[in-house]
């Protein structure tokens, strides 16, 4: 009985920690174009063009909120940037750009991309007209998100698998400006991540340890046969994903 409760605790305190995590709401104001272009594998490319306020405080807090999220990149230098144009509204995995535009902040990751295409999405999650498809992808900080981090570590367990890095998936939708989650009962959305150098082992497995909001842990396959990428099948909504290697 005593597990039980703790159980309970454990699974609520996760959802406020997942609910909770530094969010890209705030780039929510405005949609980014995705027009940069790079074909080089783990690139993030692209500018702001979202209708971001033009207030010093509010850039200075918005640069503070995106710098906090960022944290260390795939070769274990800590991540910053200067201005908002700096943020990527796209990026690439082995040549293979994202599908979809957003804010692409996941630099502990070698690149990471949404390949499924748009069209697809939209009539997956019967999107009208002025909808359009909106990821946001940055860093997962242990211990920003202990909890998550913890699910994460017992998923892998139950393979004997390494952890490697942890990211925040959210896949969503942009109306009016406004941002908002997709069903996490919605249709398969296809994500495609660069394994990180220091993280890539040939003689190994890779796959993805997903922990959603209310707990619920899932392992996600590799689909793809290259050893510098994983690919995996999702849904929308957000999520706390890392690559896992046994």
């Amino acid at each position: 009985m005593k597990a039980n409760i703790i159980k309970k605790m454990m699974i609520a305190a996760l959802t406020v920690s997942l609910a909770l995590t530094p969010s890209m709401g705030v780039f929510a104001s405005g949609d980014m174009d995705n027009s940069g272009q790079d074909s080089e594998s783990g690139s993030n490319t692209g500018t702001n063009t979202g209708s971001l306020s033009s207030s010093k405080g509010t850039q200075e807090e918005v640069l503070s909120l995106v710098n906090r999220n960022l944290g260390v990149d795939e070769d274990g230098k800590i991540s910053s940037i200067n201005s908002l144009v700096e943020i990527p509204s796209t990026s690439s995995v082995a040549g293979i750009k994202s599908a979809i535009s957003g804010v692409y902040l996941a630099t502990a990751v070698n690149g990471s991309v949404v390949t499924t295409g748009v069209d697809t999405i939209v009539g997956g999650y019967g999107l009208s007209g002025d909808e359009k498809p909106y990821a946001r992808m940055y860093n997962l900080e242990a211990q920003r998100s202990p909890l998550a981090y913890a699910a994460i570590v017992e998923g892998a367990a139950s393979l004997n698998a390494a952890v490697g890095p942890a990211i925040n998936i959210e896949l969503g939708k942009m109306k009016g400006g406004k941002y908002s989650l997709l069903s996490a009962d919605g249709a398969v959305i296809e994500i495609k991540l660069g394994i990180p150098k220091a993280f890539v082992q040939a003689d190994k497995t890779f796959a993805v340890v997903c922990v959603r909001p209310g707990g619920n842990v899932t392992i996600l396959q590799d689909k793809d046969v290259n050893p510098d990428t994983v690919t995996f099948d999702t849904t929308g909504g957000q999520g706390a994903y890392a690559i896992i290697k046994y």
